[in-house]
Formats: structure tokens, sequence, C-alpha cells
């Protein structure tokens, strides 16, 4: 038996709202709802006014005060409410109706996706946008840069939970970025223990400074390598953004992500250049100073020079070139390297000998050059390039580890192992010189293949070979050793040969007349040069490549001078003969010879030229500056350093040594340059310009 009425007494006072359920009391327009609203299903369950409640044996109406209290009649003998209401029509609720337009929405998206996913064009249909130019052009298929592209649904839904999604995605990227290298994914694209080698190195370079500024250290701190996995292509790189998108755009905010104390902009906090951009010395020596304080000087007629002159932009605009030397220096240097009055190299050289010696101590030397003009020149050593053909003889090295120190054309006080090996030495010397001339090149190829072949490059000893004279080495024969195939032929049978009589001696004065005017006739190439017994060779010409192949061939030998008789010392020894700036041709008297970091030395025999696919840390453009500044630019720029020295030095240490021999380290210099100014770059690169982004002058990738 009910207690009484069923509704809460508060609802006395107000209507009986139901804002939360998915339907509404039709009569709630009318402004008088029922008080128990419609089922959730919404169905009308109010058929009265009131639900009637029963006290002992009597029904008591439970209508409320909101809907006029209790009435007179009361309720029917069953407990029926006597107030009988029509029937209402349920509305939905404004949460209900927005819950239904929503899973509509819902609903609908999903039929669409699945009517799209279905469709063979679907690819097409969910593209988010236009590629950039560069790619839209190479790629034709989603799957070229999407890991999960080529599958259906169920990759797709995967693909979206995937946290190795973006990884696999770069590494799309790189099948065709490739040159990026294998850190491609690392801050900067460099190794993280190089980056925090480099690092620390220039955060000890900063604070060693006595003239730092605060700046200088916010970069250091900022520099400091941040510790995180590699990153996605797609963290700078944002695709479909329309045909004419930047992709490599980066803003500051993006680069201050790491570098976290950025300096406030170029021209303020920026801290001040040290040596940019002068690393090393030039490739080719040139001395600014020198060339433009006298030889260039202004005022003197045709002599004036400038800038570009010399010097153009690459077909990029990023670099400034050198121009060849047809346009820039043979005007003043092309007879210096058809000076005539410089002997050629030796490559040949027969020695001295102190014939006497050798025969008053029955040594047998057969026929040899040794009268007076001929030997005038004469050294008592073996040409560098005679010294590698006879080490191709097996026990020649025997031979001149027991003459090493000894002049043999001075052998008065030499001991008996020491006469036998001279004797030796002569018999080595005239057998290498008759197989040169009964088997030509090929026989030079086998000699140099056999001592060098380990050292050189294949191209280079068959430059030397077939370069090699075969007419001038008959010539030689038949003037100074006019029997040396008799002598060879009994010698290597064991057979004794007849003491050859010495031809009378020319008159000294007619044969050095008639030396000196064939010497003089030979403006270049090949010739013989009887007082120093010797063939020898001059420069054709600038880029001589049989002298450029002597100096690169003689650079393998710096070094490597553990074994004073080895050929790596013989290579050495080339190379000294060959890299004077007063040796023919005066080849290192404008290319400089550096080491490598493994060791090895190089002639540099063009001007730098970077590659254009190469990003540093700091790039630059010439194009843009020397278009707006014109002949001004390269001075806005590049001043020349006013440190004292002597603008009129025959040579500068960075380059040549004392002793007239190329220096090797390039990192060794003084430019001729001040550093750069950032004040300089400021003028142009400021805040208010919109030209001093991160980078305008600096790289992101770095290879």
């Amino acid at each position: 038996m009910s207690e009484g009425p069923s509704h809460a007494s508060s609802f006395d006072e107000n209507d009986y709202s139901r804002p939360n359920q998915p339907w509404q009391c039709g009569w709630a327009a009318e402004g008088h709802a029922c008080p128990l609203g419609p089922t959730k299903w919404g169905l009308c369950r109010s058929a009265h006014e009131c639900t009637p409640y029963k006290n002992g044996d009597t029904w008591f109406c439970a209508r409320t005060k909101a809907h006029g209290g209790t009435c007179d009649e009361g309720p029917l003998p069953d407990g029926t409410c006597c107030k009988q209401i029509q029937k209402c029509q349920p509305t939905r609720s404004v949460l209900s109706r927005r819950g239904v337009v929503s899973f509509t929405v819902f609903a609908s998206a999903i039929a669409l996706a699945f009517i799209i996913l279905g469709s063979p064009n679907r690819q097409n249909l969910v593209s988010p946008g236009d590629l950039t130019s560069q790619h839209s052009q190479v790629i034709d298929r989603c799957e070229d840069c999407h890991a999960a592209a080529a599958g259906g649904l169920s990759d797709w839904t995967h693909a979206s939970f995937d946290a190795t999604v973006t990884q696999r995605q770069s590494d799309l990227c790189l099948q065709c970025h490739a040159e990026l290298g294998p850190n491609a994914k690392q801050p900067h694209g460099r190794n993280p223990e190089l980056l925090v080698e480099l690092t620390r190195q220039q955060v000890e370079r900063l604070t060693s400074e006595r003239q730092r500024t605060d700046g200088e250290l916010v970069v250091a701190k900022t520099m400091l390598p941040q510790s995180h996995d590699a990153l996605s292509c797609a963290t700078c790189h944002r695709e479909h953004r329309g045909n004419n998108a930047d992709l490599t755009r980066l803003t500051n905010q993006q680069c201050q992500v790491c570098h976290v104390d950025a300096f406030h902009s170029f021209s303020d906090g920026h801290p001040e250049f040290t040596t940019y951009p002068h690393e090393r010395r030039t490739r080719l020596y040139f001395d600014h100073v020198s060339h433009f304080g006298k030889h260039f000087a202004v005022g003197e007629s045709g002599r004036d020079r400038k800038c570009n002159d010399c010097h153009q932009p690459d077909v990029a605009g990023r670099y400034m070139l050198v121009k060849p030397f047809e346009l820039t220096c043979a005007e003043c240097h092309s007879h210096q390297i058809h000076d005539d009055t410089t002997l050629g190299i030796a490559v040949v050289a027969i020695p001295s000998l102190d014939v006497e010696s050798l025969r008053n101590n029955a040594r047998e030397i057969g026929q040899w050059p040794s009268e007076y003009p001929f030997h005038v020149e004469a050294t008592g050593t073996v040409s560098p390039i005679l010294r590698i053909l006879l080490h191709s003889y097996e026990g020649y090295a025997a031979i001149e580890e027991t003459l090493s120190g000894v002049d043999v054309s001075d052998l008065r006080d030499a001991d008996s192992p020491q006469l036998l090996a001279a004797e030796s030495l002569v018999w080595f010397i005239k057998g290498a010189l008759y197989d040169i001339v009964q088997s030509g090149h090929p026989e030079i190829h086998r000699r140099l293949t056999t001592v060098l072949g380990t050292n050189v490059s294949a191209q280079q000893i068959t430059m030397l070979a077939n370069s090699y004279p075969l007419n001038m080495t008959i010539e030689m024969q038949q003037e100074w050793f006019s029997s040396l195939r008799d002598e060879v032929e009994s010698k290597r049978s064991g057979n004794a040969f007849a003491h050859q009589t010495e031809d009378a001696p020319a008159d000294p004065g007619l044969a050095i007349q008639v030396e000196r005017r064939e010497s003089d006739m030979v403006a270049s190439g090949w010739y013989l040069h009887g007082s120093s017994l010797s063939l020898r060779y001059r420069a054709n010409g600038h880029a001589d490549p049989l002298l450029k192949t002597l100096l690169d061939v003689g650079s393998v030998g710096i070094g490597n001078r553990s074994d004073a008789l080895s050929p790596q010392e013989t290579l050495h020894a080339l190379f000294d003969q060959v890299a004077s700036p007063f040796a023919a041709g005066r080849c290192t008297k404008c290319h400089s010879v550096e080491r490598g970091q493994d060791g090895r030395a190089h002639v540099n025999w063009l001007a730098y030229r970077r590659p254009l696919s190469e990003h540093r840390f700091t790039g630059f453009s010439h194009a843009p500056h020397v278009t707006l500044l014109r002949e001004e630019a390269c001075a806005e720029c590049h001043s020349f350093n006013k440190a004292p020295g002597d603008v009129a030095s025959l040579f500068r240490p960075e380059f040549v040594t004392s002793n007239w021999l190329p220096a090797t380290n390039p990192h060794d210099f003084t430019s001729d340059f001040e550093p750069m100014s950032r004040a300089s770059c400021a003028k142009c690169h400021s805040n208010d310009s919109g030209r001093d982004r991160c980078l305008t002058c600096h790289n992101y990738h770095v290879r």
C-alpha cells in the first residue's frame, strides 16, 4: 500500500523538466507539460492528471500545486484519477537532436570513407593537396612517399596508430635523397659524436679568446646538442601545400626549438666573425697584396686590374671561380715557363766517374765519357728517374747501399767493396741504356711498373714511359757510349771484350760553344746536355703533361724517409728535383703542395671549386651581392690585410720553405685579407629588411 503521493514535495514550486532526457512532453510548448514526461523511447505515459495514492482504504488525489492542487472530485473508487487528459506527441530535446545530427554525420562519413576506400581512385580522392613542383615531377604514386599507401583499409588504420610510421616514411625519402648521408635523420645530418666534438671545440675556441662577447658565449651554449631520437623528415619538410611551396624554408622559431638561447637577430647579438671565410691558404699561390700594391698599381699604363679580371661567378652564382691561366696570368708569366736560361729537368743523368781510380785498381768499366768538357757540370750522383729504373734490376739495392755517402766522381779514398760497387754501378747503367735502346717503351714501362706499381697509378706509369724519347737515348748512346752494344753483350755472356780506345778530346772552347748554341735552339722539349752528361726536358707550355706527372709521382715520396735507399726516398728526391720554384717550368711558383688527412701529399693543379651539392654550416651566394654592389662588391667585403710584412719578399713561408721547397701544411698561413665584418653584412641583413633569417646564411643539412 502506498504511503503518500508518488511525486516529491520539491516539485510543488517548479515544473518537472528533464533537459538531459532525449524526449520532452508534447504539452511543454503549451506551458503545461505533464509531470511524468515521456519514456526514454519517446512514448507518452500520462493519461490522467495525477496518479492517486491510497491511505488505508481511501484513495487520495496526488495532483501537485503547480497543476492546480488536489481536485474536489477525487479519484474514482478503483483508484483511477477522475481527470483524464489527452495524450501528447513527445518531442526530442535539443541534446537529443544534436546527437541524432552528430550520429548521422558520423555514419555518413564512415559510409563515405568505405565508398572512397573501395574506389579504384581512392588515392587521388584522399590527397590533402598538390605536391611541390620539385616532387610533382618525379613522384607518381602515394606509396612512393607513404609507407602504408599501398595497402588497404586495415593497413591505413594500423598505420594511424603506428609510432614508427614516420621513420619508415623518412626511409622512403632517403631512397631518393641518398646524398644526405647515413646520418641524415640526426641533427644537421652529422654523426652525434662528431657534433658533440665540434661543439666542444667551438666552446673552447670562444672561451679562450681574449676579446669575446656575451653573444659569442651564448652561441657556444646554444650549440650543445640536445638528446633526442632520430628526427623524421616531416618534422621540417611539410608536403601537399601547393606547387609553389618552399620545402626547405625554416623559421627562426623552428631553429630555436634546439638552440633555445639564441640571440635576438643577426644585427642584434650575432657574434662577430673571427676567421671566416679564410680557413686555409689558397690552392694557387697568389699574393694579392704584392700584386695590387706593386704589379697592378693604378697609374701604370695597362697594368691596373680589378677583381673581376681574374674572378667570375660559377653557373649557380654561389662561388667565385678563378679564370683560366691564359686569361689571367699568361701575359706576365708565360716567359717564365719557357725560360731557356734555366736548365731542363735532368731525367737521365750519367754520373761523373773517377775512371782513373777504377782502372788503377783493375776495375774494368769499358768506355765511359770522362774527358773535358763533357763532365764540367756532371755530378757524382745518379738522377732520380734513372735510379728508379735501376731499382728494377736485382742486386742494385745492395750496390746503392754500399755506395751510400760515396761520391763516385772521386774514388781515391774508396775501399775495395766500394770500388767493386762502383764498377757494378757502371754496368747497371750501361745495361739499362742497352735494354731501353733494344726494347723501347715496353721495357721502360715494365721497369717502372716493377718499382712504382704499388705507389702510383697505371696511367702515370704509361705517361712516363710513352713520353721517354727513344731517339734521344740512341743519340746519347752513339755520342757517349759508341761501343755499348758490344760491351753489354760480352759482359752478359761472360766473354772478355777488347778495351776501347778513348776518342781524342775535342777543342774545349769550340765544344762548349756548340753545346750552348744547340741548347739555345731547343726552347722546349727533350735535349741532350753534354756538360752534365744528361738527357733533359724543358716545359712545352703551361700545364705541361710530363712535368705534371713527374710532380704527381714525386709527391708520393713525401714523408716516406724511413729507408734512405727505398724507392719512396727516390721519389722524394725526384720531387725535390722538380718542385723548386726555379726548376724548369716553375710549376710550384703558383701550384701549392699539401698533405691530406691520410698523410699523402698532392699538387693542387687547379683552384678550389666547391661542389654545388656541398652544404656546410655556413653558406654564401656571390651572385646577388655582385649584382647589387657591382665592381665595388669585392672590396666592400674583402679588405687587404694591413699587417706589417715585406711586400717585395720572394717567398711566403706558408707556400715555400726557406730551402725553396713547397710547404705542405695548408692551415699554416697568413691570409691576404682581413676577416669579414658582421657590421658590413648587417647593413643589408637586418631585422627590418627581413633578410636575417637563420637559413639566409646557415644550412641545416651539412655534408
